[in-house]
């Protein structure tokens, strides 16, 4: 069954041409438009469907969808093992919604039909669900536009959140990172908690690299940071860098990682100038927790997690 599945969920996603009826003015008829689908995208993190952490750890998606309909989807799990599940697509459009029913043939590594639902919305982000049609996984059926995401059905039951797997862009055309943003109760890093009292940060990060930061510890006391910041992507993930330039209240410079996902903002970084004897910062190789104290990774510590406002 875990193995029907998960050829089911990486089967493909599909791309679009939309017809135009009038013509340029040489008389010849434009090329339609691409649809959004077509690059690469990337998913980790509380991105990842639910139904593959579960059954097979996955932890991270990157799919790439090209415009002559075929794609490549490489899966890695929780032991950096991975798959890479290859095909072709059809699509049809469904009136009076934005979400698109597919068909996928899938011819490596092995031969099966899927069938479902995927969608881009306004911010560049994919929604996509997907399930094993041909050979039938007993019991199971595929979503639906008409029913939307969390369709898919077993013995006639809809599983909702289970199989539904969300995308950012690898490439994406504006910072995801611009926005405000709230941390609070268990979202808060451990180590704010023991050393500061912390119980709530909102950060604001502007289009034009700017950031505010207010701290509230557990006294209701706040203190507020200001400065600008830069971003680097890091290529086969959706974590990327980040380097902090502090004015205020003092000058410092902080470097990690974060990673925005459809759903939050996962976010770890640590003074660098001036330094912090035995402390470095992490990175996108190790992973978030990859922050070291005299080179022993100090795990969930410095973990920041964002809800966006």
């Amino acid at each position: 069954m875990k193995k029907l599945l998960i050829f089911a969920l990486f089967a493909s996603l599909t791309f679009l041409y939309v017809g135009c009826d009038s013509s340029d003015d040489n008389g010849t008829t434009p090329p339609p438009p691409q649809d959004p689908i077509v690059g690469t995208w990337i998913s980790e993190g509380s991105d990842v469907a639910p139904g593959l952490v579960a059954t097979l750890k996955t932890v991270r998606i990157v799919a790439t969808f090209n415009a002559n309909n075929t794609y490549n989807v490489v899966a890695t799990d929780s032991a950096d093992a991975q798959v890479t599940y290859s095909g072709t697509y059809s699509v049809t459009e469904n009136a009076g919604t934005s979400i698109k029913s597919i068909s996928l043939n899938q011819t490596v590594p092995t031969s099966v039909t899927s069938q479902g639902i995927y969608q881009v919305d306004s911010d560049g982000f994919l929604k996509y669900e997907v399930i094993q049609t041909t050979p039938a996984i007993p019991g199971f059926t595929p979503p639906t536009a008409a029913e939307g995401f969390g369709s898919t059905k077993y013995n006639g039951v809809p599983l909702g959140q289970t199989w539904i797997q969300n995308f950012v862009p690898a490439n994406p055309t504006k910072e995801y990172l611009v926005g405000t943003w709230v941390s609070e109760g268990d979202n808060v890093a451990p180590g704010l908690k023991s050393t500061l009292k912390t119980k709530k940060i909102v950060a604001t990060f502007n289009a034009n690299n700017t950031y505010t930061v207010v701290a509230t510890d557990s006294f209701d006391v706040s203190v507020t940071y200001t400065g600008t910041f830069t971003t680097q992507a890091n290529s086969n993930t959706s974590i990327r860098n980040i380097t902090l330039n502090q004015t205020t209240p003092t000058s410092v410079t902080s470097q990690g990682i974060y990673r925005v996902t459809t759903k939050d903002l996962t976010y770890e970084v640590i003074q660098t100038t001036p330094a912090i004897p035995g402390f470095t910062p992490p990175t996108a190789a190790e992973g978030f927790g990859s922050t070291k104290y005299n080179s022993i990774p100090l795990g969930a510590t410095w973990i920041q997690v964002f809800v966006k406002q």
